[in-house]
């Protein structure tokens, strides 16, 4: 049987471990005052359809870096039946994902699930994830990276609305990639995967 004393040391030392890991789990929003973004407001850009290669998707940037937050960006997207995002995985972020139309398949590791309007999908850095558009109508999903910063390459490799549409070769989309620390599972080798 333990004594009060030992309690004592081993309840300090549990509530010590719970704040480090509050800390360390929950982001830090003080560098910012808070930000309201509406519907119709953001930085849409021109992003190449997966299937034709043109300009038809587009992404809008809601929350980023140059929001002045480090902590988090927010995005929304919207493609097709049939279209889809290729497994990949990030080297540095964490992404939220959240559908809120739509219905398909999320790759999340080695498992496939499928998703709906509602669903929500945690993608902790470095794990493998791609989603595929399988029902009749667009899928429209929000998304967003701890730390924020990866909307860069969106920007990148996107065209702001208005503006004649940039194609990329391949070699330059996967360039721009390997730049912000993405890694397409179709450009690793068997053995590395």
């Amino acid at each position: 049987m333990s004594t009060r004393k030992q309690f004592i040391e081993q309840g300090g030392f549990g509530l010590f471990s719970l704040l480090l890991m509050r800390d360390t789990f929950h982001p830090d929003f003080s560098d910012t005052e808070g930000i309201v973004v509406n519907e119709e407001e953001g930085e849409i850009l021109q992003w190449p359809d997966r299937v034709t290669g043109d300009g038809t998707v587009r992404i809008t940037i809601k929350i980023s870096k140059l929001n002045n937050t480090d902590t988090i960006s927010f995005l929304s997207e919207s493609f097709l039946p049939g279209d889809g995002i290729k497994v990949h995985k990030h080297s540095n972020e964490a992404e939220l994902i959240f559908i809120h139309k739509g219905t398909g398949i999320l790759t999340l590791g080695e498992k496939e699930h499928k998703v709906q309007q509602g669903s929500v999908a945690l993608v902790p850095k470095g794990i493998w994830h791609g989603l595929k558009n399988t029902g009749t109508e667009n899928i429209d999903m929000r998304f967003a990276y701890m730390p924020a910063g990866f909307e860069g390459y969106f920007r990148e490799l996107g065209t702001p609305l208005g503006k004649p549409f940039v194609r990329r070769s391949v070699e330059e989309k996967r360039i721009i990639g390997r730049k912000w620390g993405i890694i397409r599972k179709e450009d690793v080798m068997p053995n590395e995967k």
